[in-house]
């Protein structure tokens, strides 16, 4: 970064949220700026946050309320003034802005007479390959994350067949919101907090971001998708089981042997060096030579409708991509493995682990076991 031009992040979108949380290790509900420099970074918060701020901010951040940089009156909260009483303070003349930077303020800074533009490149491309002390972070809500699995897995081996299908604790149907309260006390429990989790079965289970709802029912595929938020790091944990309560059709066990069969494909080609793409075809082609096409089908796409995995971190999607990206693994590299196959009318599967990238091949954050009929 040239030394008189500045990135300038206004926390609010995610993505800069958590490029500012990554660059300075502050975080806050409400919405503050940070300036990127080439001798460090300038964090403008209010005065109440500024202690915490002081606190919990990197070596070569600085802090500064409105006030330290004497703006008065209504320019205390003009965000054009305040991103230019921190270029003084800071020395840069220049201010480029990331992708997501509200179009709005861009034009008005434009107005003002400061020279802006947009950075074409990533915000923080080192985030794709976590340190030690994220993967240690990592670990902890994936942990956490199997936790919360096995008891919403346990639970629904606990049920009760009736005498139409419905599953039943003692004389209450179970329903997907009952497993998911479940799954979320015991995410409480680990300082984690469990953010649109999934547990949907039938035909629900065919929509991979349907969240589940109503009666479960034995004999059908029951996907359970969970992805919390460590409350005290900000990391994210994610994994996905698919489960039946009774026996399942031979079918729909096809199904799932695929589906378990195309993960354990894909963990195994997980190393340094290898192109994403080559894992996601690596399960295209094997879900293919089992007889699980993926078409469109009544007006609707089946079969494996979406990529074979993502980088987990301070965001539950970021780089690097597992899928059509063209993006090659590296050592550090935090990635998710979650093939799946859709078919209205006979179920969902998806069977998901969040691994690291060793220079050998791979490693679980967490283990969780991978059992489908629960009789």
């Amino acid at each position: 970064m040239n030394r008189l031009t500045g990135l300038i992040l206004l926390s609010g979108s995610a993505p800069s949220t958590t490029n500012i949380h990554y660059l300075s290790g502050f975080t806050a509900p409400d919405p503050f700026l940070f300036l990127k420099t080439s001798t460090g970074g300038y964090l403008l918060v209010s005065p109440m946050e500024k202690g915490r701020a002081e606190k919990q901010s990197t070596v070569g951040t600085r802090v500064f309320t409105p006030q330290d940089l004497g703006l008065k009156g209504k320019k205390t909260w003009n965000q054009v003034e305040q991103i230019r009483a921190l270029m003084d303070v800071a020395g840069v003349r220049r201010l480029q802005v990331s992708h997501d930077f509200p179009v709005g303020l861009f034009h008005t800074l434009e107005k003002k007479g400061v020279k802006v533009s947009v950075d074409k490149n990533p915000t923080c491309p080192e985030r794709k390959v976590k340190t030690a002390d994220e993967i240690s972070r990592l670990r902890k809500s994936q942990k956490a994350t199997a936790a919360a699995m096995k008891a919403g897995i346990a639970f629904i081996a606990s049920s009760g067949i009736g005498s139409k299908k419905d599953l039943y604790i003692g004389k209450e149907k179970l329903t997907s919101e009952m497993v998911r309260q479940l799954i979320h006390k015991t995410l409480i429990d680990h300082d984690c907090a469990g953010v649109e989790t999934i547990v949907a079965g039938g035909d629900q289970a065919t929509d991979p971001h349907e969240r589940g709802y109503g009666p479960l029912v034995a004999g059908e595929s029951i996907i359970i998708d969970i992805f919390p938020r460590s409350e005290k790091t900000g990391y994210w944990g994610d994994m996905t089981r698919t489960v039946c309560r009774g026996p399942a059709n031979p079918e729909l066990k096809k199904l799932y042997n695929a589906v378990k069969a195309a993960q354990a494909a894909a963990l195994k080609a997980v190393k340094p060096g290898i192109c994403a793409d080559d894992i996601h075809c690596i399960c295209q082609e094997l879900f293919q030579k089992r007889g699980f096409p993926t078409m469109e089908k009544d007006g609707k796409h089946v079969g494996f409708i979406h990529g074979t995995g993502h980088g987990v971190g301070l965001d539950i999607h970021e780089l690097p991509r597992v899928g059509k990206s063209g993006e090659v693994l590296e050592v550090g590299n935090v990635i998710t493995i979650e093939p799946g196959l859709y078919y209205p009318g006979l179920g969902g599967v998806r069977i998901e682990d969040t691994v690291v990238v060793t220079e050998t091949g791979y490693s679980y954050l967490a283990a969780c076991p991978k059992k489908f009929e629960l009789l």
